[in-house]
């Protein structure tokens, strides 16, 4: 296959698919937020809200699993519902701390399986579960988290992206597809959790070296980016080319991928030497895989062959800008 072609088939991809596709009613439910509020330090568009909070800051996150999870694998789903929210956190430069749940549940043995889940990344994570709602009779199932998390004075926004940051893929590559839901990678499940609250330690670090970051979820990793350039007003340029991908992996499927710690930020590119210092030994991938603009346009690149996928002049991702 030509580059052109290869671009042209990515940019068909990225620009159907349903994990992009379905942030773009956010925006239908911003009035929601309050963001006079003396202590809200950030909230619009970002990945949880930075809190004053009686002189400390913490970030609020909140998140909730799909419903086709629930029911084809409710354990996963449990274990999933913690993880978002402390990939949330991370990309704020922030610790995880503890969470509060609402479950719906259609039987014993669903609820069963999805808080033996939600117990098993509470402590693969280091996060305590301090509450919750439980509706035991429902008709479907459903699972929501919310998490708090620890953050210094530098706390990283998805809305600061400068231009001629370099783009940075932070990621996991060890780890695998989740059998039954092809754009889950699972990187952390089979790890101890010595090892992942190690490697979780030591992102906060990192990131916090970042202008702006945001976890790569739903939306895959050009999906999420497009949300960043969408909340700092910017464009940037993705060399396709320099994305690393998992050994095996195809291409256009890891690009749509929920990468189980996956981040993408940017910052000058003098920083990744920094960054890989910073996650030395932990088995995460740092990569330099684009460049800010103005444009307020996400091309992808591949050798001289150049796609747009999103025009950001034009067009919304979440409709909150």
């Amino acid at each position: 296959m030509t580059d052109e072609a290869q671009l042209s088939k990515i940019q068909s991809e990225l620009r159907g698919y349903r994990g992009i596709k379905r942030k773009r009613d956010i925006g239908l439910v911003s009035s929601l937020m309050n963001e006079d509020s003396e202590i809200v330090l950030a909230a619009k568009g970002e990945d949880g809200a930075v809190l004053s909070v009686g002189g400390e800051r913490i970030v609020f996150a909140a998140d909730g699993i799909i419903e086709e999870m629930v029911v084809k694998n409710p354990e996963w789903a449990g274990y999933c519902s913690v993880l978002v929210n402390v990939n949330d956190i991370l990309a704020m430069g922030g610790i995880p701390v503890a969470a509060v749940n609402v479950i719906s549940a259609t039987s014993r043995k669903q609820l069963s399986s999805i808080v033996s889940g939600m117990n098993v990344a509470c402590e693969k994570f280091g996060v305590a579960m301090v509450g919750g709602h439980l509706h035991p009779d429902a008709t479907k199932g459903e699972i929501s988290v919310a998490m708090i998390g620890e953050v210094g004075e530098t706390h990283i926004l998805s809305s600061t992206a400068r231009t001629q940051d370099a783009v940075f893929l932070i990621t996991d590559l060890n780890g695998r597809f989740t059998p039954g839901f092809p754009y889950s990678w699972d990187c952390t499940s089979t790890k101890s959790k010595e090892k992942v609250q190690k490697i979780i330690l030591r992102l906060s670090r990192a990131i916090q070296h970042l202008n702006s970051c945001k976890d790569i979820s739903n939306p895959g990793l050009i999906g999420t980016l497009a949300m960043l350039l969408e909340a700092s007003g910017k464009g940037a340029i993705v060399d396709v080319g320099k994305v690393p991908v998992p050994k095996g992996a195809d291409q256009i499927r890891w690009f749509k991928a929920y990468q189980g710690l996956g981040f993408v930020g940017t910052a000058p590119a003098s920083r990744m030497e920094k960054l890989s210092d910073l996650l030395d030994g932990t088995g995460i991938t740092v990569a330099r895989i684009g460049t800010i603009d103005n444009s307020r346009i996400l091309k992808i690149r591949l050798g001289v062959s150049e796609r747009t996928v999103f025009d950001l002049r034009r067009e919304k991702i979440t409709g909150l800008f």
